[in-house]
């Protein structure tokens, strides 16, 4: 990517931040302003040595990160693997009279993580959950060797709904894969005793993999029931 396309890239976030905030409505920035902004990000670690790969999503406060975000991300998504989702937003009407900054659409990122004995492979896009311009959440696909463990699955709590899988993580030894997140507390009743307000669920990777017989894998994980129905089924 030239220097001139990283800028274009960069300079949408700041609009895509601010957008998100106000709801639809033109953009007017202060410095002042900014130090009451939270960004939303995703943070992904990678550690070889330890045999594992985390995926779990945040928010960071301040000025000081807002700022160095829109300046500097691709050295801080190198350095501590923190991506600002927002960013990832495609964000037309900069230079309309008056403004009229909005969201269009928005782009994929992909991330390799190279472990002893597996492949991993993390893509995220970022999306509005709409009619809730300001939560911003992700869509997170997931293949490990290649098998598609979740596909899209929407990452993050919305407006919408409040049941999410907030963190992922792969543990190379024993091939476990855990999923945690939480759920709306009026729904406790439904899905049962074993779910609390967060949960960690634990499934093995040679269960998605097709068995001595040649048979299918399961079906990647990409609502939230595909795990809640997953759950029940290993009990």
């Amino acid at each position: 990517m030239t220097g001139t396309q990283s800028h274009a890239c960069r300079r949408p976030r700041h609009l895509a931040v601010a957008f998100l905030l106000v709801g639809l409505l033109p953009a007017v920035f202060s410095l002042t302003a900014l130090a009451d902004v939270e960004t939303p990000v995703l943070r992904i670690d990678c550690m070889p040595e330890l045999g594992t790969v985390e995926v779990y999503g945040s928010n960071i406060s301040g000025e000081r990160a807002s700022r160095n975000f829109e300046t500097i991300p691709d050295q801080i998504a190198k350095k501590y693997g923190i991506y600002d989702i927002s960013s990832y937003f495609i964000v037309e009407g900069e230079n309309e009279e008056p403004p009229n900054p909005r969201i269009v659409g928005s782009r994929t990122k992909t991330i390799e993580c190279q472990l002893a004995d597996h492949q991993v492979s993390i893509v995220f896009e970022p999306y509005i959950a709409r009619p809730c311009p300001s939560d911003v959440s992700i869509r997170l696909t997931v293949r490990i060797d290649g098998t598609l463990i979740v596909e899209d699955l929407e990452y993050r709590r919305s407006c919408l709904s409040r049941d999410t899988v907030s963190s992922f993580e792969f543990e190379e030894d024993g091939e476990f894969i855990s999923l945690k997140g939480g759920f709306d507390d009026a729904r406790k009743d439904e899905l049962g005793p074993h779910f609390v307000d967060r949960f960690v669920l634990v499934l093995r990777l040679d269960v998605f993999r097709p068995d001595r017989r040649g048979q299918d894998p399961l079906s990647p994980l990409r609502t939230f029931e595909d795990v809640v129905e997953f759950y029940k089924l290993s009990q």
